[in-house]
């Protein structure tokens, strides 16, 4: 029995319909799973610096700069 062009048509757009249905899924839970994956770690320690001991450093001394050469 053969088909007429109005069902081929219909068929071959419910195939495309199907086919994007699922790759649009696929993508979708592809990147729900990464998502997932990054929410499970475990945060990273905080940095150390000298702010976190309780107060500022010494004071450090600097000499001024000057464009002359020293002697």
């Amino acid at each position: 029995m053969k088909r007429s062009p109005a069902v081929k048509s219909l068929v071959r757009a419910a195939a495309i319909a199907a086919v994007t249905s699922f790759a649009s899924w696929a993508v979708t839970h592809y990147f729900d799973r990464r998502a997932e994956k990054r929410r499970a770690r475990a945060p990273r320690r905080a940095v150390e610096n000298w702010e976190n001991e309780g107060g500022a450093l010494a004071p450090y001394t600097v000499r001024p700069e000057t464009s002359q050469v020293p002697r």
